[in-house]
């Protein structure tokens, strides 16, 4: 697979696929045993670990928070970053609203693991921590399924704006997020089965028309007389 820099790319497949295997790779969270993985065509093998985590940050599932303020937990990831540059971010991502809902805005304790805000608040944090870096390629493994709805939308609009002028990949668990991406790459068993855009593969016969057909049906929603 060969990613055009500043490309939007969706990486789906069904439970078992491959595909939280390859961001992994990706962020060299481990090494292939065959193959190789690079930028710019510079196996990761060869970058300074300090320098690669400038150049591609993950936002996992579920981000590790410490039991300290927001700001010092999106802080630690540029130290010496200071608060109006921060604010400048959360302008940036469109959560200043978010923040000034919060008790004590960007120095409200996230508790032990973040255990004091909801899933999607934890989300959130991890975004602004992506942005602080500001980095040239952004993995992100999807995980709004579980979050909260009175987040879900700012996350969405918090996404759209991290993903814009940077090469962008994402596992994704939703199909929306494939259906708004540049590329969509199919695995299955380990290996690429499908690879183009949206339209084009929803249109032609294969795993990624019947995956979305499934999903569609199983995220549609009918009343009790009928109605769609």
């Amino acid at each position: 697979i060969t990613l055009k820099a500043g490309t939007r790319v969706a990486i789906v497949g069904e439970t078992g696929s491959g595909k939280t295997t390859l961001g992994r790779l990706l962020a060299r969270f481990s090494d292939p045993t065959v193959g190789d993985v690079r930028i710019g065509g510079v196996s990761l093998r060869r970058i300074d670990n300090e320098a690669l985590r400038r150049t591609v940050v993950v936002v996992p599932q579920e981000p590790f928070l410490f039991d300290d303020s927001i700001i010092a937990n999106v802080g630690f990831a540029r130290p010496g970053i200071g608060p109006e540059e921060v604010e400048k971010c959360v302008d940036s991502l469109g959560l200043t609203e978010w923040v000034a809902s919060l008790t004590d805005g960007l120095g409200t304790q996230v508790g032990n693991r973040g255990s004091a805000l909801s899933a999607g608040e934890r989300q959130l944090v991890a975004l602004i921590r992506a942005a602080i870096v500001d980095p040239p390629i952004l993995v992100l493994d999807e995980a709004t399924s579980s979050v909260d709805p009175g987040t879900e939308v700012s996350i969405a609009r918090a996404l759209d704006m991290l993903s814009r002028n940077r090469t962008t990949i994402s596992i994704a668990h939703r199909l929306s997020t494939a259906a708004r991406a540049d590329r969509v790459i199919v695995l299955a068993d380990g290996r690429v089965v499908q690879d183009g855009h949206h339209d084009r593969l929803v249109a032609a016969p294969g795993p990624y028309a019947r995956m979305y057909a499934d999903w569609i049906e199983s995220t549609s929603v009918t009343d009790t007389d009928g109605r769609g």
